[in-house]
C-alpha cells in the first residue's frame, strides 16, 4: 500500500516520476510564453479562457511524496507570475509528459 495516497495497488516511487519528467494536463492546447529567467514555459488549455497560464507539473524533489507536483501560475491579465502552486496527482504515470506534448505540437 502506498503510504502517501492509501491505494493498496499503488507502487509509485519518487525515482519513477523524476525520471519521467514534467507532465501536462491533457487539455493543453498551446504555448502561451517561453521560459524567462525564473519563470518556466506556460501553456494555454482547450476551452479555457486565458486569464492564467500554467507551466508543466514538476515533481518537487524536496518533497518525499511522489504524488505531489508543483506548477507555475502566470497571470496573463497582469503580465506577472503568481508563483508556484502544489497539487497531488493520483496517477501521474497516466498523464502526458511535457516532452510528448511538445513533440506532438511541433
Amino acid at each position: 500500500m502506498c503510504e502517501f495516497c492509501g491505494n493498496e495497488d499503488c507502487k509509485l516511487t519518487k525515482a519513477e516520476v523524476i525520471k519521467r519528467g514534467p507532465i501536462l494536463w491533457n487539455n493543453a492546447d498551446g504555448i502561451m510564453r517561453g521560459p524567462y529567467e525564473d519563470m518556466p514555459q506556460t501553456y494555454s488549455f482547450k476551452d479555457v479562457p486565458v486569464y492564467n497560464s500554467y507551466s508543466a507539473l514538476i515533481s518537487d524533489e524536496s518533497e518525499e511524496n511522489p504524488h505531489t507536483y508543483m506548477y507555475y501560475n502566470f497571470d496573463e491579465d497582469e503580465g506577472c507570475g503568481e508563483g508556484w502552486e502544489y497539487q497531488d496527482i493520483e496517477n501521474p504515470l497516466e498523464w502526458q509528459t511535457e516532452k510528448e506534448f511538445l513533440t506532438k505540437i511541433n
